[in-house]
């Protein structure tokens, strides 16, 4: 084997594990999301009882899901982008 070959197998496996530390990353992120949002409806519960959980859940409109807070970086920016 050549260098050349050996640099395109190490880039191609460098990737792939970029691309499952990302993916495991914004899993995380999910599960983080959850439970704070799990955390603080015990909590309210907790100080308000349920009825009044209740009732400020039902006044609410309808939450419309958001993709993830997290800002990610312009891939052109980088080096050897064309």
């Amino acid at each position: 084997m050549t260098p050349e070959k050996l640099a395109e197998n190490e880039l191609r496996d460098t990737r792939l594990a970029l691309y499952q530390a990302e993916r495991q990353l914004l899993e995380a992120e999910m599960r983080v999301d959850y439970y704070r949002n799990v955390l603080s409806f015990l909590e309210a519960i907790s100080a308000d009882g349920v009825e009044k959980v209740a009732d400020t859940q039902r006044q609410k409109p309808s939450v419309q899901l958001q993709g993830p807070q997290r800002v990610t970086p312009d891939i052109s920016s980088y080096r050897g982008a064309a």
